[in-house]
């Protein structure tokens, strides 16, 4: 998983992760949009699983233990579903697909209710639908 960087600068002198009074991101800032230490992280790093049977961390690349081989896929998944679920949530919020972020989100922080970017994505997403859906004036 990657971490990614936008340009802080927006149009009229606002910077991504900003928020109107009410909460609303400015511009098309998400939470974590912005240049590094300017708010909370784009992606929620993993945090190493060891092997049950040899306590060696997992090979972040294959998943797999480097002192036995066995796959260790299964778990983290089970441990950082709450996470993985908010990494690719913030993809398709990105993308524009925000009724199935909310579904990932909601999954996400039933499973880990203290993971906090998730909570901001959830609120921000959620205000952006609302929004969508108020009519023109």
């Amino acid at each position: 998983m990657s971490e990614a960087s936008v340009d802080g600068e927006r149009a009229g002198g606002e910077r991504a992760g900003e928020e109107r009074a009410g909460g609303e991101p400015v511009g098309d800032a998400w939470p974590g949009e912005g240049p590094p230490g300017d708010g909370p992280a784009d992606t929620v790093a993993p945090i190493e699983v060891p092997c049950p049977q040899c306590a060696v961390p997992a090979d972040p690349e294959t998943l797999r233990c480097p002192s036995c081989r066995e796959d260790l896929a299964a778990l983290v998944r089970l441990r950082y579903a709450g996470r993985i679920d908010y990494n690719e949530a913030l993809e398709l919020a990105r993308s524009g697909d925000g009724p199935s972020a909310l579904v990932l989100l909601r999954r996400a922080l039933a499973v880990e209710p203290d993971l906090h970017p998730a909570r901001e994505l959830f609120t921000a997403v959620s205000a952006r639908l609302a929004a969508a859906r108020r009519p023109a004036d």
